[in-house]
């Protein structure tokens, strides 16, 4: 295509000149002096053959016609120097942005960075925890992906995939079981305090009615802020909590926390990996995506502690 434009530099004295109505400060801008400005815009009118300003004295005044022609370069500037930005942030190895709970987050996230990031050595992930991650909206600004407890339908705009289901269990310390009352039936836990965080009240209302027991109201309870402290209070020996069999494997594993009776159940909802649908997710979404869905699916159930007497609610 046989472009006939007139210099650059002709062009861009001229547009901050009249965006600010001044030589001086389109100068100060453009890092020149006014008289070098001043050069460009003459040269500019030389080569359209029209005067791009009404002069008098000291003060530049843009015509009708070059107003126009104005308009039409602070747009195709700004159009170009957004395509320059998109184009050299494309280069920059900017990190994958996950967004999830703090108890997922360290319960169940970070041992398997350690291996994605043992095989993609170049591959960064910044991570950020919140307390409202189950129940705000996705902020595609804050996050290119988030991890989350919810269930499906999911809104039309985003893509989740199930990572693993909710199963709750009674957990608590060993201390509390060896000098605390007995904790051998479900019906011994009314005399202890059931620990639960405020964001999931519905876990023990579901556990209890599961097992037949009176509703949660009839027992001691005592609510938390979120589930990592939900879990640290069982560790603690505060009470009786109902941990996700996903996230205290660690904990049973090293003997923080024990599961003093085998009833289990599974919620209605799962946790999801859900990100914003679009023409075209980023390599490094698609890449940790690909591979934590691969990663879970190649755990055994027995690696989970699964073969424990379950009663599922359908």
């Amino acid at each position: 295509m046989n472009w006939r434009l007139p210099p650059l530099n002709a062009l861009r004295a001229f547009e901050a000149a009249g965006r600010h109505c001044s030589v001086t400060l389109a100068a100060a801008e453009l890092h020149v002096t006014p008289g070098a400005v001043s050069r460009q815009i003459k040269l500019l009118e030389a080569t359209l053959g029209i005067e791009l300003f009404a002069r008098n004295n000291r003060e530049v005044r843009l015509t009708a016609e070059s107003a126009l022609y104005l308009n039409a370069l602070t747009d195709g500037f700004r159009r170009m120097n957004a395509a320059t930005n998109r184009l050299r942030d494309s280069q920059r190895e900017r990190p994958l942005r996950i967004m999830c709970s703090g108890n997922v987050a360290t319960r169940w996230l970070f041992p398997r960075l350690r291996q994605f990031h043992t095989i993609n050595p170049n591959r960064h992930v910044l991570l950020t925890t919140s307390l409202t991650t189950a129940t705000a909206a996705f902020d595609s600004d804050a996050a290119d992906c988030i991890i989350r407890l919810g269930m499906d339908p999911w809104p039309a705009d985003m893509v989740a995939h199930r990572l693993f289901d909710s199963d709750l269990i009674p957990i608590c310390s060993p201390d509390l079981l060896q000098t605390g009352p007995g904790l051998k039936t479900p019906a011994d836990l009314k005399d202890h305090t059931l620990l639960y965080s405020e964001l999931r009240p519905e876990g023990w209302i579901r556990w209890l009615a599961l097992a037949g027991l009176p509703p949660f109201e009839s027992f001691t309870s005592q609510c938390f802020e979120s589930s990592a402290l939900v879990g640290e209070a069982a560790s603690e020996g505060l009470g009786v909590a109902l941990g996700e069999r996903h996230l205290i494997m660690d904990d049973l594993r090293k003997g923080r926390l024990v599961t003093p009776l085998p009833l289990s159940q599974r919620q209605p909802e799962g946790f999801y990996l859900i990100y914003r649908r679009q023409a075209q997710i980023g390599a490094q979404l698609q890449e940790f995506r690909d591979w934590i869905l691969s990663h879970e699916a190649a755990i055994p159930r027995a690696a989970l502690g699964l073969r424990n007497a379950q009663a599922r609610a359908s």
